[in-house]
């Protein structure tokens, strides 16, 4: 997975789903799983050491954003941001 420590589109494509299912989950059981998978390919995608850090953010504010949280809006602005560090370029995009 990854091409030359870069997340492809379709990569990015499913971490961008598994983030809006688990943060748009009514509780935390049932973000559960989207998160235990973006976890799973935090740990395994073979992604340069500053995305690997931008992806462990990012699973941690999806994990706290997900269910029925105070200040929904502060994490959400964080998964957002996380998301735009993660996004490949236009050429990855195509991959």
């Amino acid at each position: 997975m990854g091409n030359e420590g870069n997340l492809t589109g379709k990569e990015f494509e499913e971490i961008k789903m598994l983030v809006d299912k688990a943060t748009t989950a009514s509780n935390k059981k049932t973000a559960e799983s989207f998160i235990k998978r973006l976890d799973f390919m935090k740990r395994t995608l073979n992604i340069e050491p500053y995305k690997r850090i931008v992806f462990g953010e990012l699973v941690s504010y999806a994990s706290a954003a997900s269910g029925q949280v105070r200040d929904k809006k502060h994490w959400m602005d964080a998964v957002n941001q996380s998301l735009f560090k993660l996004k490949p370029s236009s050429e990855d995009m195509e991959t």
